[in-house]
C-alpha cells in the first residue's frame, strides 16, 4: 500500500468514526477495503451503508461480490438481487449486467 492509499485509507475510517451514518463515508471505505479485497470488513460497510440508504444500487451489489468472495453464495443471492432490482429501477445497464453476471456465479457455487 502506498502512503496515499494509506493516508486516503485513514481519511475515509476519520470520516466514518465521525459520523457512522454517513452512507457515503461507508460505502467509500467500504470501496477502499475491497479494492484491498479486505472482503470481510468491506461487506460490512457496504450492509450498513444499504441499510441507511436502501436505494444505493452498488452498495447493496459490493456486499453480494464480498460475501461471494467470502465463500457465503447463500448469503449474497439476496443483495445482488437487490442490486439487480434497483439497476433496473435506475435504467444502470453495466451494474445490472454485473449484477446478472453474479447471480449466475451464485447459482454454480449453489450446485
Amino acid at each position: 500500500m502506498t502512503d496515499t492509499d494509506h493516508e486516503r485509507l485513514l481519511m475515509l475510517r476519520a470520516l466514518v468514526a465521525e459520523d457512522a451514518d454517513n452512507e457515503l463515508a461507508l460505502f467509500s471505505l467500504g470501496q477502499a477495503l475491497f479494492e484491498r479485497r479486505a472482503f470481510g470488513e468491506a461487506e460490512t460497510l457496504f450492509a450498513r451503508a444499504a441499510q441507511l440508504q436502501p436505494d444505493l444500487m452498488m452498495a447493496h451489489l459490493r456486499q453480494g461480490e464480498c460475501l461471494l468472495a467470502l465463500g457465503r453464495p447463500a448469503d449474497a443471492r439476496q443483495p445482488v438481487e437487490t442490486a439487480r432490482q434497483l439497476a433496473i429501477a435506475q435504467n444502470h445497464v453495466g451494474p445490472r449486467g454485473d449484477a446478472e453476471d453474479l447471480l449466475d456465479e451464485i447459482a454454480d457455487a449453489l450446485d
